[in-house]
């Protein structure tokens, strides 16, 4: 014998004209328990669908049946939320991994991947087709722009104010672009916000980043360590990382590649009083460089015309990383 689920059946609700019918019967009678009597249902129930009834004008619609679903969610995502997520996804193209990482460094939004996946899908977005094949530089393949960014440090040889600053310069191999910032510290910390700056400030996507041999950006106890807080960043943001080996590093041939991109700046020796002057100095300096330097290694073009030759940014005007404040 087996154990059978008693099964309610469905509540059928009134319809509109059943509704209609309540008061055309209380407009003769005058009496509400009559009318309920009549028809057989609450007096809480007739004086819920009267007051709706008076209140929209006497109007059949508003005795419809509706869905008892919340018309507000307070936990639900805020619309410019949803509006910020969405062009991030059109700009990049990125899963939903990738965005939550983005808006999460970028601009302090937490949501979880499962709701950032709901939400791209509830606007149409295929999700299916995030991935995309990530391209693989070969060692003598021409470069494209982003494929392979050098980053270098070099402290103030005088002291800015009353404090040692450092300069942090990051430059792509195939065009040369260049951008900057200074740090009052040498640090992971100053290592990772300004990767989160190059992200932000080169109009292409970067694959590969070169650092050098620096505690800052390694572990130099542990050759090419992969639990460093630099190299788990990159790695979470789907950037490779290139550091030299303490021989490579030493070696002729390696200062002449480094050389062709370390160019000299001036500024590194000059007294400033406030840092905010040095901040001057290193943002007319790289608008110089990227917009009116040409660099015989590209082949007398200066940055931005080497950026120009790609179809894709042939429109850009000139390139002037955002100012923010250092």
């Amino acid at each position: 014998m087996t154990n059978t689920q008693n099964i309610q059946p469905k509540e059928i609700l009134p319809s509109a004209e059943e509704r209609i019918a309540w008061f055309a019967e209380y407009e003769k009678v005058k009496k509400v328990p009559l009318v309920c009597k009549k028809f057989g249902i609450s007096r809480k129930t007739f004086y819920k669908w009267w007051k709706r009834y008076n209140t929209e004008q006497r109007s059949s619609d508003s005795l419809k049946n509706r869905s008892r679903k919340p018309h507000h969610n307070p936990r639900a995502t805020p619309e410019h939320i949803i509006q910020r997520l969405k062009s991030l996804r059109e700009q990049t193209g990125f899963g939903q991994k990738r965005l939550q990482l983005y808006l999460s460094l970028w601009y302090g939004i937490e949501l979880a991947e499962n709701t950032i996946w709901k939400i791209l899908r509830r606007s149409g977005i295929d999700m299916k087709e995030t991935k995309t094949r990530r391209r693989k530089v070969k060692p003598h393949e021409p470069l494209l722009p982003g494929d392979r960014v050098i980053i270098f440090v070099k402290a103030f040889e005088k002291q800015v104010g009353k404090q040692k600053y450092f300069y942090y310069a990051a430059i792509d191999e195939c065009t040369h672009l260049r951008i900057a910032r200074i740090y009052a510290r040498h640090s992971t910390l100053s290592a990772l916000d300004f990767v989160q700056y190059i992200l932000t400030s080169f109009p292409f996507s970067i694959h590969y980043i070169h650092t050098p041999l620096d505690n800052a950006f390694t572990s130099i106890a542990m050759s090419r360590s992969r639990t460093h807080a630099f190299t788990q960043n990159l790695r979470r943001l789907g950037i490779k990382q290139h550091i030299p080996t303490r021989k490579q590093s030493q070696s002729k041939l390696y200062a002449e590649r480094i050389r062709q991109f370390d160019s000299p700046e001036a500024f590194i020796s000059f007294h400033f009083n406030a840092h905010i002057d040095a901040e001057r100095m290193v943002n007319n300096y790289l608008f110089d460089y990227n917009n009116n330097q040409p660099r015989k290694e590209i082949g007398m073009m200066t940055p931005l015309n080497k950026l120009r030759t790609f179809e894709q940014f042939k429109d850009i005007k000139e390139f002037h990383p955002k100012k923010d404040t250092f």
